[in-house]
C-alpha cells in the first residue's frame, strides 16, 4: 500500500513516453502543475540532445479559478550549467505568456511577455534552437522571438511546477501537458529544411511525433 503522499507523487510522474532515434515525447499529468518550485516534476533525457532541436508543448490543462493559476516549464542544460529557458503559461481568459532565459554571460532576463491572449489553445507553443542560428519561440500561432543568440543550448531536461511556494492552492484540476521533441543534426533531421522560419514547422513536427506515437502503439 502506498502512503497518500507517495501515491500523489507517483500520480504526477511523466507517462506515455515514446522514444525514437531522433524524437522523444512524454506527457505530464495536471498534478505536476500543483507542485511548488522546490519540488518540481523533472523529466531527464537519457543524454543531452545537442544544439539542434524543435520542441512543441501542448497545454491541455484545466486551470483553477484563482487569479494567478499557472504552469512553469523549465528547459535546462545538464548540471553544472546554470543555463535555462523558463516558460510561464497562465490560465484565465488572458492566458498570460512569458519566456525568460538565464545565461552565465547576462544572467536572468525576460525575452517575451504578453498579458493578453498570450498563448494559443489551438496549437502547441514552440521552441527551436539551431546551432549558430539561435533560439526561436512561438505562441502557438506565430513567432514571437526570432533567432535569439543564447550562446548555444544543449537541452538535457524539462521540469514543471506551478506554485512559487509550498502549501498554495492548486493551479490545475484536470488535463495534461505534452512535450514533443525532434532533435539531431541538420543532415539527419529533414524537418529543419522546412521553408520560411523554422518555427512555422513546429506544428508539423508535433503532428509527425503524434503519428509515430500512434503507430508504435498499434
Amino acid at each position: 500500500m502506498l502512503s497518500p503522499l507517495a501515491a500523489y507523487a507517483q500520480g504526477d510522474q511523466p507517462y506515455d513516453i515514446v522514444k525514437g532515434e531522433r524524437n522523444e515525447t512524454f506527457v505530464l499529468p495536471y498534478g505536476a502543475a500543483n507542485h511548488d518550485r522546490r519540488n518540481p516534476v523533472v523529466y531527464t533525457y537519457d543524454e543531452p540532445v545537442g544544439q539542434n532541436w524543435i520542441m512543441g508543448i501542448e497545454n491541455k490543462l484545466s486551470y483553477t479559478a484563482k487569479d494567478d493559476a499557472k504552469v512553469m516549464i523549465i528547459l535546462r542544460e545538464q548540471a553544472p550549467s546554470e543555463k535555462f529557458i523558463e516558460i510561464a503559461m497562465y490560465g484565465g481568459e488572458a492566458r498570460r505568456y512569458s519566456v525568460s532565459v538565464n545565461t552565465p554571460e547576462i544572467g536572468y532576463f525576460n525575452i517575451y511577455r504578453n498579458d493578453e491572449l498570450g498563448w494559443s489553445t489551438e496549437g502547441a507553443v514552440g521552441f527551436t534552437h539551431v546551432e549558430n542560428g539561435g533560439l526561436i519561440v512561438s505562441d502557438g500561432k506565430r513567432i514571437v522571438v526570432d533567432r535569439l543568440d543564447v550562446n548555444g543550448f544543449d537541452l538535457a531536461s524539462v521540469e514543471l511546477y506551478g506554485n512559487d511556494e509550498s502549501g498554495l492552492p492548486a493551479n490545475a484540476s484536470a488535463g495534461s501537458v505534452a512535450v514533443n521533441l525532434v532533435f539531431g543534426s541538420l543532415v539527419g533531421t529533414p524537418i529543419y529544411y522546412l521553408p520560411g522560419a523554422l518555427m512555422a514547422g513546429v506544428g508539423a513536427a508535433v503532428g509527425i511525433l503524434l503519428l509515430v506515437k500512434k503507430r508504435k502503439r498499434t
